[in-house]
C-alpha cells in the first residue's frame, strides 16, 4: 500500500501533475501535502522529536514570572539569535563558560547549581542545536521522498532508543536503590561540609564526590574529589581534615593534582589490618611474647602496628561493647591469657557460666557462675581493694612499686543482665537493717575508683553499655578504653560521642579500640581455648585467686526451693539454695534495663535510630505499659506476682513468654510512629 497521497504524487515531477520542476514552491508544497496526509505513527514520531528539541534548546530559559517585564519590540529576533548562537534563551548566563572553554564556576544569582548543559562551551551548545535542526530537517525531507521507509526506520530507531533509555534508567534506579543509604549517611554529609570550602552551590550534583560504598575496605586510592578548575590550593588542610572527620578515616594520606586541565584530590589508605591475626602464627606469637607485662597485645591495626593498652599508664579498666557474635569472649580470652602468663590473678564473674571454659582449671583463676557467688566475690574483691589501698597509702616510694600483691583482673561478663540481677538478689536477701544499695555493686564502684595503683582492673563486657546497665554514669566514665564491635549507631553515640563513627563492618574479629578520643581499627588476636590455657599456664606462676581463708561464705537465698550445687566457691561440695532465674520478680523498668525484654529494646533501636539511650529506654517502658493496659486476649499481659511500693513486680519467665508471643510491629506502623 502506497502511503504517499495521490495529491503529492501528482505534484511530483514526471507524474503528470501540474507542478513544474522549476516551481520555487514545489518543495514546501510537497512537505505540506505529505505532513497533512501522513499516518498517525509518523506524525507522533515527528512530534516527539520536535518536543525533545524544544526541551533541550530551552533548558533553563524561562525567567521568573514575578520579575518578568514587558518584552521589547524585537524580542522574536533576539530569541532566534540566542537559539542560533548557543546562548541561554532568557539571555542570563548560568556559568562563566566561553565560546571555546567549559565553565569553571556557576554565576547564577539564585546560588543554585548550574546544569551540565550550562557548563558546555557556547560553541558546543550552538553546534548541538544546529545538529538537532539538521536531523529534524533530514527526517522531514526523507519522509517526503519515501514515507513508508522513513516511518519504518523511525519506528525501529524509536524502539531501539526506548530500549536503551529503559536499560539506562533501570541501571540508574537500581544503583540509587542499592546505594541510597551510603549516599545519605556518608556522601551527602561530606558534601554539606565541603561545598562552602570549594565555593560550590549547596544543591550541586554529588558526582564530584567519588566515594565508593565499600571505601572502608579499600587499600590504596580509596576516594576522589573533583575540584573546581579555579581551585588554587588555598585551605587544603581544612579540606583534608573535613574528609578525615566526616568519613572517620584512619591512617590516610592525601594528594592534590592542580596542574593541567583536571583538578582533583585523591585519598590513599595505608595498608589495613590483616584479615586474621592468629596466635599460631610464629610472627604473631613473637610479638605477644615481647609485649610488656602491663600492656598485652590486643591485635594488629593499620600498617601491621600492634595495638595494646597499658593498664599502668593509660587506662586501668576496659569496657568491651559488642553485639551478638562480635567476639567479646575471644577478645577477653586474648587479653586475660597474656596477663595470666605474666603472673596475674583473675576472677571471672560469668552469669552465663560457660563463656571461658578454658580458664576453669587454672589455679590463678576464681570462676563464679552463680549469682550468690558473684555477689560474695565482689564484696571480697572490694575488701581486697581496700587492703591494697591502705598499703599504697602507707608506701613512701613510687605507687607502682607498692607491695600490694599480684595484678588482679575482674572479668565481668554480660553486665547488662548481671547488674540488674545483683540488685534484685540483694532486695531478696537483705534485712531491715541492711542498706538499700547492693554492697556488691558498691564494691564494684569502689574498685572502679581506686585507680591503677592497687593493680586491680575491671574488664567489663556488655551488649549495650548504658549507664544503668554498668552501675551508673560515673562508673561508665571510668572506662577510658572502650572496645566496640558490631556496634549500633546508638551504642557509638553513647560510648564514643566525641569520635566520628567509622563505617560498620561485619568482618569477623574486627573492632574499634578507642583510647581517649582516638579510635584504632584493629583485627583482634585470636587464640583457641587450648592455646589460651597453655599460654596462661606456661608463664610465671601466681598464687590462687582466693586463698582458702579468704573464700567468702555463701549466703543462702530466702523463701526459695532448695537445690544441689556440686561445688562452692572453695571447691568443696555443699548444699545451697538455687533459685530458677525465670522465677525472679522484676518491675517493668528493671526488666528493660536488665535485658529481660532485649527484643523490645532492639526493635526500638531500629525504629528510633537517632534516639538517645535514655529516650530509647523511656519509649520501651511506655510501650510495655501501653501493652499492659491493652491486655490483648490473644497474648494477655502477665499478672503481677508482687509489688515493691507502688510498682508491680512480674515473674521473669512470664515476661519472656509474653515477649516471644506478642505480635510484631509492622513496618508501616513503625514509620507512622
Amino acid at each position: 500500500m502506497n502511503m504517499i497521497p495521490a495529491a503529492v504524487l501528482a505534484a511530483l515531477p514526471g507524474s503528470g501533475g501540474t507542478g513544474a520542476p522549476g516551481d520555487v514552491l514545489e518543495g514546501p508544497r510537497r512537505i505540506l501535502s505529505a505532513v497533512t496526509s501522513a499516518p498517525p505513527v509518523a506524525l507522533a514520531a515527528l512530534a516527539g522529536v520536535g518536543l525533545l528539541l524544544m526541551l533541550l534548546t530551552s533548558k533553563n530559559s524561562g525567567a521568573d514570572v514575578t520579575t518578568r517585564t514587558a518584552r521589547p519590540r524585537w524580542w522574536p529576533f533576539r530569541l532566534l539569535w540566542r537559539f542560533a548562537t548557543g546562548a541561554p534563551m532568557d539571555g542570563r548566563p548560568r556559568t562563566d563558560a566561553t565560546w571555546t572553554h567549559n565553565a569553571t564556576r556557576s554565576v547564577r544569582e539564585d546560588s543554585r547549581a548550574a546544569t551540565r548543559w550550562d557548563h558546555l562551551p557556547r560553541g558546543t551548545r550552538m553546534a548541538i542545536r544546529w545538529a538537532f535542526l539538521a536531523v529534524l530537517f533530514v527526517i522531514l525531507y526523507a519522509y517526503t521522498q519515501d514515507a513508508n521507509t522513513t516511518g519504518n526506520a523511525l519506528a525501529t530507531l524509536g524502539t531501539m532508543a526506548a530500549c536503551a533509555v529503559g536499560l539506562w534508567l533501570g541501571y540508574v534506579l537500581t544503583d540509587r536503590a542499592v546505594t541510597w543509604r551510603h549516599r545519605r549517611n556518608w556522601v551527602w554529609p561530606l558534601h554539606l561540609a565541603l561545598y562552602a570550602r570549594l565555593q560550590l552551590p549547596r544543591d550541586a550534583s554529588l558526582r564530584y564526590l567519588k566515594v565508593p560504598p565499600h571505601f572502608t575496605e579499600i587499600t590504596g586510592d580509596m576516594l576522589r574529589v573533583e575540584l573546581p578548575a579555579d581551585f588554587t590550593g588555598e585551605g587544603k588542610q581544612d579540606i583534608t581534615n573535613i574528609i578525615t572527620t566526616k568519613l572517620a578515616l584512619q591512617d590516610v594520606s592525601f594528594s592534590f593534582k592542580l596542574d593541567g586541565r583536571n583538578h582533583y584530590l585523591v585519598a590513599r589508605q595505608t595498608p589495613r589490618p590483616p584479615a586474621k591475626v592468629l596466635f599460631a602464627d610464629p610472627a604473631v606469637r613473637a610479638r605477644v611474647e615481647s609485649a610488656p607485662e602491663s600492656a598485652p597485645m590486643i591485635g594488629l591495626s593499620h600498617q601491621d602496628r600492634a595495638v595494646s593498652i597499658d593498664l599502668d599508664t593509660e587506662s586501668p579498666h576496659i569496657l568491651v561493647n559488642a553485639g551478638t557474635g562480635g567476639g567479646k569472649s575471644v577478645t577477653l580470652r586474648a587479653i586475660v591469657s597474656q596477663f595470666l602468663h605474666n603472673g596475674a590473678q583473675a576472677t571471672f564473674l560469668d552469669r552465663k557460666r560457660h563463656s571461658h571454659k578454658w580458664a576453669y582449671d587454672i589455679p590463678a583463676v576464681h570462676y563464679c557462675k552463680l549469682l550468690p557467688e558473684i555477689h560474695d566475690a565482689l564484696i571480697a574483691l572490694g575488701e581486697e581493694g581496700e587492703r591494697r589501698n591502705l598499703i599504697v597509702d602507707e608506701w613512701r616510694g613510687d605507687d607502682r612499686d607498692a607491695p600490694v600483691g599480684p595484678r588482679h583482673l575482674i572479668v565481668f561478663e554480660e553486665a547488662n543482665a548481671t547488674i540488674g540481677k545483683l540488685r534484685r538478689y540483694w532486695t531478696q536477701i537483705r534485712t531491715k537493717n541492711d542498706p538499700k544499695e547492693s554492697p556488691a555493686i558498691e564494691a564494684l564502684g569502689d574498685l572502679m575508683f581506686m585507680g591503677r595503683a592497687v593493680k586491680m582492673h575491671v574488664l567489663m563486657v556488655a551488649q549495650y553499655g548504658t549507664a544503668n546497665s554498668l552501675g551508673g554514669p560515673e562508673m561508665r566514665e571510668n572506662f577510658t578504653t572502650r572496645i566496640l564491635a558490631r556496634y549500633s549507631a546508638n551504642a557509638w553515640r553513647m560510648l564514643a560521642s566525641d569520635v566520628p563513627m567509622p563505617k560498620r563492618t561485619r568482618h569477623t574479629g574486627r573492632a574499634q579500640v578507642i583510647l581517649g578520643d582516638t579510635p584504632y581499627e584493629t583485627q583482634v588476636l585470636f587464640m583457641t581455648e587450648k592455646e589460651a590455657y597453655e599460654w596462661a599456664m606456661s608463664g610465671a606462676p601466681a598464687p590462687a585467686a582466693f586463698p582458702a581463708s579468704h573464700v567468702p561464705a555463701p549466703r543462702p537465698h530466702q523463701d526459695n526451693k532448695p537445690g544441689m550445687v556440686p561445688e562452692g566457691s572453695d571447691g568443696q561440695p555443699y548444699l545451697r539454695v538455687v533459685r530458677d532465674p525465670d522465677d525472679e520478680l522484676v518491675g517493668i523498668v528493671e526488666a528493660v534495663r536488665s535485658g529481660v525484654l532485649m527484643d523490645l529494646v532492639r526493635e526500638a533501636n531500629e525504629r528510633w535510630p537517632n534516639a538517645s539511650a535514655d529516650e530509647l529506654e523511656k519509649k520501651v517502658v511506655e510501650n510495655v505499659r501501653a501493652a499492659r493496659k491493652a491486655d490483648r486476649p490473644s497474648n494477655p499481659f502477665p499478672e503481677p506476682r508482687g509489688n515493691r511500693g507502688q510498682e508491680f513486680l512480674y515473674r521473669v519467665g512470664d515476661l519472656k513468654n509474653w515477649q516471644a508471643n506478642r505480635p510484631k510491629a509492622t513496618k508501616s506502623k513503625a514509620a507512622n510512629e
